[in-house]
């Protein structure tokens, strides 16, 4: 031990001192700092937990500001701790190739819209043309009703001319015959005794000759001529019909392609609407990037962090700043299982704030979680091996000012 001693002497001389007096100084102040934090931090948590406060932090309701679409920040309208109400523009996000796109839209929406004009046009046209189509098809149906009918009459006539007087007509012209027979007898015994006169007994042969001619033609039929001239007019009739049939089927065919073409400047109509919807619904998607390059406030509430700069790129995602709403805030701990006992929800509480060491705050119990948060858990001596849990408390804190902000470390004292 002496030797030992004795070399250390030999070795720490003045000469060491004054060649390592920085590094000495150096580390003793490094060790009184160390020394003073941790007396420092052990009074202040050890006092704090010993009268039954617990740490937590500060929450509210945050909302992160992000852009939609990539780009370049052209301006910012707040600044951090201004206060804000939802709608209010926080900052707007250039848009040029936007614009230039909406433009594009612009003019393909207007090409499809002339083109739904034509398409509408040509369909009225197709419709149009498809009704005097079908006008057509009546009048030929008409023609051919009426061919018909000529030649059912003209049919009649002939089949008269070639089978003669009915027996009917026969004696009936017969008949009219005898009576004026019989009349111009007695006509001729009157004219002999001067009772009628020789005129009217001529008047009555006459009658009697026409009835005679009448029974004659009865008995003989239709003249060769009339046979020839009943069955042209039958001929021409039964020609007239296969006119008309054909002046049918023309229509009909006619119609047919018209309504074809009605179906087809439908389908027409149909593609042109579709090309105007994608193109209007293109058109709606830019205007609504549009609205998006000037981002608005979400929430009421104030500006607590601004984290890019005007001029600065961001990219879709980018948390542009936050908004927190500083009327409601709460704090959040963890207090071990067998730290609850005594805790209640509706306990009004003291809360100090390590920001604000000399001012108080009152803060209410108002959640204690039903279920323990296995993540957190550890073993203590207090349950021997047993590990324990820890359950989550929320305190709102009642006497709010601006001066909070999310985030701040308070402590928490059950034990008022």
């Amino acid at each position: 031990m002496k030797g030992l001693l004795e070399k250390l002497n030999k070795t720490i001389n003045k000469d060491w001192f004054s060649k390592n007096i920085k590094s000495i100084t150096i580390a003793l102040v490094v060790i009184v700092c160390a020394l003073g934090i941790t007396i420092g931090t052990t009074k202040i948590y050890g006092g704090s937990m010993e009268s039954g406060a617990r740490q937590g932090i500060v929450s509210a309701k945050d909302v992160s500001i992000n852009t939609k679409i990539p780009g370049r920040i052209v301006k910012f309208y707040v600044e951090e701790g201004q206060q804000v109400k939802i709608g209010d523009p926080i900052v707007e996000i250039s848009s040029e190739e936007i614009q230039a796109k909406k433009l594009q839209l612009e003019a393909q929406v207007a090409q499809a819209q002339a083109g739904v004009d034509a398409s509408q046009a040509a369909l009225e046209m197709a419709q149009g043309a498809y009704e005097v189509a079908q006008e057509r098809v009546k009048q030929a149906e008409a023609g051919v009703i009426a061919s018909q009918s000529q030649r059912n009459m003209a049919a009649a006539v002939n089949e008269k001319a070639e089978n003669g007087a009915r027996t009917q007509e026969v004696a009936q012209a017969e008949s009219a015959y005898n009576l004026w027979k019989s009349t111009y007898d007695r006509a001729v015994v009157l004219n002999e005794g001067g009772a009628i006169s020789n005129q009217k007994l001529e008047e009555i042969k006459t009658q009697m000759n026409v009835a005679e001619q009448t029974l004659s033609m009865a008995k003989e039929g239709a003249r060769t001529e009339d046979k020839k001239a009943a069955s042209a007019q039958l001929s021409l009739a039964e020609a007239g019909i296969l006119s008309s049939n054909s002046l049918l089927n023309q229509a009909c065919e006619a119609s047919n392609i018209a309504l074809a073409q009605v179906s087809q400047a439908q389908a027409g109509l149909a593609a042109s609407q579709g090309k105007l919807d994608q193109a209007k619904a293109g058109l709606q998607e830019v205007e609504v990037y549009l609205k998006d390059t000037v981002i608005k406030s979400p929430i009421d509430g104030t500006i607590t962090a601004i984290n890019s700069d005007e001029g600065e790129l961001v990219s879709t995602g980018t948390s542009i700043g936050t908004v927190s709403n500083l009327d409601k805030c709460w704090i959040s701990i963890n207090l071990d299982e067998n730290k609850l006992e005594g805790v209640s929800e509706g306990q009004t509480v003291d809360v100090t704030l390590a920001a604000y060491k000399n001012k108080k705050y009152k803060g209410t119990v108002v959640t204690i979680n039903k279920e323990p948060d296995f993540a957190v858990k550890k073993a203590t001596n207090e349950n021997g091996s047993f590990d324990i849990v820890s359950f989550g408390v929320k305190i709102e804190i009642d006497n709010l000012d601006q001066s909070i902000r999310p985030g701040m470390t308070a402590m928490i004292n059950f034990a008022n």
